[in-house]
């Protein structure tokens, strides 16, 4: 709704209800003493401690459960603070005979107004509290979201932040986040990761499969369990395909590293027994979508 709709909603509220005549008779006809006065002035004296008590006794509530970030916490805390004061002054306009109705049409007004004016924010801190209260990742965790891949390095009241692994830094909505697909690739132990090896037509298979397997296992990097496995993809009369697969440390950003150390160490392990290559060696990694 525009500012020209809420302007025109209001201006016609005003005048169904009567409300300036309303107003003008309960301000002529109250009789505020002075120690109404000062019961007011009480109140909203001690909404000060009270809120600051209610801030930290939310800001404990929340640090006792785990992944919440501080930035987080602060302000759910500092909300709980407001809610708060504006619970104190409605108190106030109370004491001093403001009819209860007028304190709930004051309330309801700055409830949507704030609303309005406040929603982007609302929705993301409540995104926010899903994904720390109940998470699909937590900070350090390789994610990827939104078409965006990387480390998790903090999760705010607004956004969630990723770093990639060529150091770019994204800054994603948390109400974005909230419904979609998340790939996370730290969330177990180790990943798979594979790449092809063309040998010479009439290689004899069993011997080759073999040495690869075993120099595979001997790369640095390369996890032993699951052991590393060789299998033949495809052959034709020039060349003979074999495939190898292992596993890697999903903590490290992406296998690069350990496939090169796994193919040094196939390609020394064929030039010691002898076996010819049929054609050049291919990576192809699947599990780490190409990173």
């Amino acid at each position: 709704m525009t500012g020209n709709g809420l302007s025109s909603l209001a201006a016609d509220l005003f005048a169904q209800s009567d409300v300036v005549d309303q107003v003008e008779g309960a301000v002529q006809g109250s009789q505020v003493t002075g120690w109404q006065v000062l019961a007011a002035i009480a109140v909203l004296v001690l909404a000060f401690p009270v809120g600051n008590i209610v801030q930290r006794l939310v800001r404990r509530g929340f640090r006792n459960v785990p992944n919440v970030p501080a930035i987080l916490i602060d302000d759910v805390g500092r909300f709980a603070k407001w809610f708060v004061y504006l619970a104190a002054a409605g108190l106030a306009l109370g004491v001093v005979g403001v009819h209860v109705g007028w304190i709930s049409l004051i309330v309801l007004v700055t409830l949507v107004v704030g609303i309005l004016v406040l929603r982007p924010t609302i929705e993301n801190m409540a995104a926010g509290l899903v994904l720390t209260l109940r998470p699909a990742f937590t900070l350090g965790d390789q994610i990827e979201v939104l078409g965006q891949r990387g480390t998790v390095i903090e999760i705010g009241t607004h956004s969630t932040v990723l770093k990639s692994a060529d150091g770019i830094q994204s800054h994603l909505p948390n109400s974005n986040i909230i419904g979609q697909t998340i790939n996370v690739y730290t969330a177990y132990d180790a990943r798979r990761s594979e790449f092809e090896v063309s040998l010479a037509s009439g290689t004899d298979l069993a011997t080759a499969l073999k040495a690869i397997t075993k120099a595979v296992a001997s790369a640095k990097g390369v996890a032993s369990d699951p052991a590393p496995e060789t299998l033949a993809t495809d052959f034709d009369q020039d060349a003979l395909t074999v495939r190898a697969r292992f596993w890697y440390p999903s903590s490290q950003a992406s296998d690069s590293t350990v496939k090169d150390a796994a193919i040094e160490a196939v390609n020394k392990a064929l030039n010691e027994a002898g076996i010819v290559p049929g054609g050049p060696t291919t990576g192809i990694d699947i599990s780490s979508h190409g990173e």
